[in-house]
């Protein structure tokens, strides 16, 4: 499987950066607003990986909200992550090393999240991790979304890549399932979120600790 590596495509929250802090305290200011109780960070990170709505949707009754909430706390949600996003998120360790590496050896490399599209160019420029990337497919880009293959299969296209030869590097079942239905090869790190599943549950072809370590793997084929 890994001399056909030709391109790589990551998935964002949970395998390049950790921004389960910021998302918990948007969550909390939104819920702050409807007069709703908070949650813990381990039980927003638990929900991370679907896209915002599902988040949402996913969080109110643990808060003591109900679903004709929803979209009030979608609105107030955005509003606060708008004013945070990039602040305390961080890149995990071994991220930024190894799509260097990967950058000096030319593999195309994008980026596939059901995060909104402005929130993940706002993270990915305040990290500085922008440049490194051909592409980037997006929550709200109007493609079906992970766990989808639609979203692989775009990226692929926008480098020139076929899906066979495209590494998918993810945290999550989410990631798994896309990348076998779109026919690539799909890697994970242990150290993502998975909505709170250990990665041993993890269907994927290798575990790799780190991106960089990932990279080594790529970059050592024939």
């Amino acid at each position: 499987m890994i001399s056909r590596i030709k391109a790589v495509i990551f998935d964002l929250d949970g395998t390049l950066v950790d921004s389960a802090e910021e998302i918990a305290l948007a969550l909390d200011a939104a819920f702050f607003e409807l007069g709703l109780r908070s949650l813990s960070r381990e039980a927003v990170q638990a929900l991370i990986g679907r896209g915002v709505r599902s988040l949402v949707e996913r969080a109110l009754p643990q808060a003591g909200g109900v679903p004709e909430q929803a979209d009030r706390a979608v609105e107030r949600f955005e509003r606060a992550y708008d004013r945070i996003v990039g602040t305390r998120a961080e890149l995990f360790p071994g991220v930024m090393g190894g799509l260097e590496m990967l950058g000096r050896a030319k593999l195309p490399m994008s980026v596939v999240t059901n995060k909104p599209r402005v929130f993940t160019q706002r993270l990915l420029a305040r990290l500085g991790v922008e440049d490194f990337l051909t592409a980037m497919v997006a929550g709200d880009d109007g493609i079906p979304r992970k766990p989808s293959a639609d979203m692989l299969v775009a990226a692929c296209a926008s480098m020139a890549t076929s899906t066979g030869a495209t590494l998918m590097l993810g945290d999550s079942d989410n990631d798994v399932i896309a990348a076998r239905s779109a026919g690539c090869p799909v890697w994970c790190v242990p150290y993502g979120y998975n909505e709170g599943r250990g990665p041993d549950t993890l269907a994927c072809d290798r575990l790799v600790p780190t991106v960089e370590e990932a990279a080594r793997l790529i970059l050592a084929q024939a």
